[in-house]
């Protein structure tokens, strides 16, 4: 395939999609369907019958259009009727935190019906290319035409009637349309197997930078030292002359000099100093609370779980704390070894609600850890520092390549469903 320009264009009239080729049209969604936009079945779920359709939801869905690989919710045939889904359906999502996520059904799924917070548009097949306009869904104008829509709302929801006015360029073949969704597909799919090598090396890693911190904080830097039992289940092992303590001989809690504020009020204040939460700087206020080095560490959040960002932080300088993360002021040792210990524990078995997830500062203040003595701390850490920042570097390196690759195939897209480049078969 090559990539050239169109002879001629015109003002497509949206500023979003600017200017497209001459031949090209601008339509609105609605008018490229086969019947209306329509809800999704707002029913619950909960069977999992063999035979039965599937019930998708946008969560079962990932940023790629593929299905995850989970168990799957399935409802009865006669309530799902009416929500099957057909081959190039194109589902969007109308509300909340995923709204505007789009995906296209394939058949290859399965007989599925789709969940209420999605809407469908049923494409007309024998004018539109539905991968053609689900690509349109992926590119950088259809993300700021959500944006647009939703920036003002307490509750980011995009209705029906908001997505049937959305509009499309359009080339005036299906054949056309077809051409430039086969491009993508197999330039977005190398794309999207460079970029998976590449988040596949940032874990390999971060399982190391574990393993280093792991071995570094529970076991020390000399492998000849004689070891004893902790007592510790998790822990294992450790260096003879290491004591084991309570956070709360180790940490004063300073939770109680927290103030929380709310983000209607932050919005009006000077971003001058970082304000803390649970996953780290979420914001900047004019004033702090805190003028000296502190471990953060989460106390509520789904990241309790799927720690995703680290759930022990140092925060220095001056900054703001909210509710929402404890704060642990050391009363000896080195805040970096301590800061290392307790990024590798695993709080899971301390953590409670479900659908709030919590660890208390009473089950915080009673973990057991290892404790060398404050020379041994420092040693540790000047000794070890170095490997770790090697693997920080490289985790940030291979991060930015990554998002320089998504960044490239958003540009790709745009300018492919938009006319920017012309897609034609080679010669």
């Amino acid at each position: 395939m090559g990539i050239d320009k169109y002879n001629s264009y015109t003002e497509s009239g949206v500023e979003w999609i600017g200017e497209i080729p001459s031949h090209w049209s601008i339509k609105r969604l609605k008018f490229l369907t086969k019947e209306s936009l329509k809800y999704g079945a707002n029913v619950p779920a909960e069977l999992i019958e063999p035979g039965f359709p599937r019930y998708v939801r946008i969560t079962d869905v990932d940023t790629n259009g593929n299905l995850k690989d989970e168990t799957f919710r399935s409802l009865e045939p006669e309530i799902a009727q009416p929500y099957l889904l057909q081959e190039g359906d194109i589902l969007l999502a109308r509300s909340g935190a995923t709204v505007g996520k789009s995906f296209i059904y394939k058949d290859s799924w399965g007989q599925s019906a789709y969940a209420g917070y999605l809407i469908r548009a049923r494409i007309n097949t024998k004018k539109y290319d539905p991968q053609f306009l689900y690509y349109t869904t992926k590119s950088n104008g259809y993300a700021q035409w959500i944006e647009s829509i939703t920036i003002q709302a307490t509750i980011q929801n995009v209705s029906a009637e908001k997505y049937a006015s959305l509009y499309f360029s359009i080339p005036p073949s299906v054949v056309e349309q077809q051409s430039i969704a086969n491009f993508l597909d197999k330039e977005v799919s190398r794309l999207d197997t460079l970029i998976e090598k590449k988040q596949q090396f940032i874990e390999r890693l971060k399982e190391k930078r574990l393993a280093v911190i792991t071995n570094a904080v529970t076991k020390g830097i000399d492998p000849t030292v004689e070891l004893k039992p902790s007592g510790i289940e998790w822990l294992g092992d450790i260096p003879k002359h290491w004591e084991v303590k309570k956070l709360k001989y180790i940490f004063q809690n300073l939770n109680f000099r927290r103030i929380p504020l709310a983000g209607e009020d932050r919005a009006s204040l000077e971003k001058v100093y970082p304000y803390y939460g649970a996953s780290g700087i979420i914001d900047f206020v004019d004033n702090y609370l805190f003028d000296e080095a502190h471990i953060l560490v989460a106390e509520d959040g789904a990241n309790l779980y799927s720690r995703s960002t680290p759930l022990a932080f140092i925060a220095t300088g001056k900054y703001w704390v909210n509710n929402h993360a404890h704060i642990l002021k050391h009363k000896y040792g080195n805040i970096e070894f301590w800061e290392w210990l307790l990024q590798i524990f695993e709080y899971y078995p301390l953590i409670t609600g479900s659908a709030q997830p919590k660890l208390t500062s009473d089950r915080l203040m009673s973990i057991q850890v290892p404790v060398p003595p404050d020379t041994e701390q420092d040693s540790i850490i000047t000794l070890t520092k170095p490997e770790i920042s090697q693997i920080d570097n490289l985790i940030n390196k291979t991060g930015e390549t990554v998002r320089k690759l998504q960044e490239y195939k958003t540009a790709l897209i745009s300018a492919a469903v938009t006319g920017k480049i012309k897609v034609t078969e080679p010669s």
